[in-house]
């Protein structure tokens, strides 16, 4: 008898012991230091919203430009030029190929140009990029807040893919006819190169006010700024409904995930957006 109740505290006493023991992992794992978590950002006004995303795509702009310069005269390569003949007479020819990539269009722009080539057209840019994003930008979180309303202060988190893509596209509709004139003026300085590396129509405007003056008098008044508005409008929806839903997605799901708010989560999650919009967005880009 005495033996079996001495057997059975020694089962007890093992028991207990082996509760006591932890795994590594599992010390590792209590021990670890939390997350670090930036502070909350500080509520802005609507009106800051809207200066902010105005003037963020503004600076930007600055240093994309001259990728922008290259991609407008790849584009233009090969496309109809009307020029005219001894006697006066307007003609359509097709331009030999200058550019053999778009290294070459860059290096070539630079050699003939200097940087000013590369920079045309950068007060248009920024007038359009300002007036494209403050609505672009500055209403998505509105138009999604009144279409997902909820209790939650951060009511965006839980929108669903298909109104985060019609938030995004309406945005960017408003933001691409605000933006067609500026838009125009933009591409045209752009096309404008010296004569070795010139390609497509060659419209030699000289400023941002003699391309709005030329335009406005020669091709139907206001009605001219907004040429290709169409195409412009088709390109924003399809854009911003790409850009935005996938960016506020990347970045709820990356915060559910236990990433932190910051400067490093915003440029991650935009860099991969912009990726996705592009693909989306670049067949309409070239027409």
């Amino acid at each position: 008898m005495s033996a079996t109740l001495k057997s059975q505290q020694n089962l007890s006493a093992k028991r207990i012991s082996t509760q006591n023991i932890t795994s590594p992992n599992q010390t590792s794992l209590s021990s670890a230091p939390p997350l670090k978590t930036l502070p909350p950002r500080p509520n802005i006004s609507q009106l800051e919203n809207f200066a902010m995303s105005a003037l963020a795509p503004s600076m930007a702009v600055v240093f994309t430009l001259p990728f922008d310069t290259v991609k407008v005269r790849m584009q233009l390569q090969g496309e109809v030029k009307i020029v005219k003949d001894f006697s006066g007479k307007t003609i359509r020819v097709v331009a030999e190929k200058v550019y053999k990539n778009s290294l070459d269009c860059l290096l070539k722009t630079y050699k003939f140009e200097g940087m000013r080539g590369l920079e045309k057209g950068l007060m248009p840019s920024i007038l359009k990029e300002s007036s494209k994003n403050v609505f672009r930008l500055g209403l998505y979180d509105p138009i999604l807040s009144i279409m997902h309303p909820t209790d939650d202060s951060n009511s965006t988190s839980s929108a669903p893919a298909y109104k985060r893509m019609i938030a995004g596209g309406l945005c960017g509709a408003m933001g691409a006819v605000s933006a067609n004139p500026f838009e125009l003026v933009k591409t045209r300085l752009q096309s404008s190169a010296a004569g070795a590396i010139a390609v497509g129509n060659q419209y030699g405007y000289s400023s941002i006010s003699s391309a709005l003056y030329n335009i406005m008098s020669k091709e139907g008044g206001i009605r001219g700024l907004y040429r290709g508005s169409m195409i412009s409008v088709y390109r924003g929806i399809v854009g911003s409904a790409a850009n935005l839903s996938s960016y506020t997605m990347l970045k709820d799901r990356a915060k559910r995930e236990g990433f932190s708010e910051g400067i490093l989560l915003d440029m991650e999650c935009s860099l991969i957006s912009a990726f996705i919009s592009v693909i989306f967005m670049n067949p309409l880009d070239v027409v």
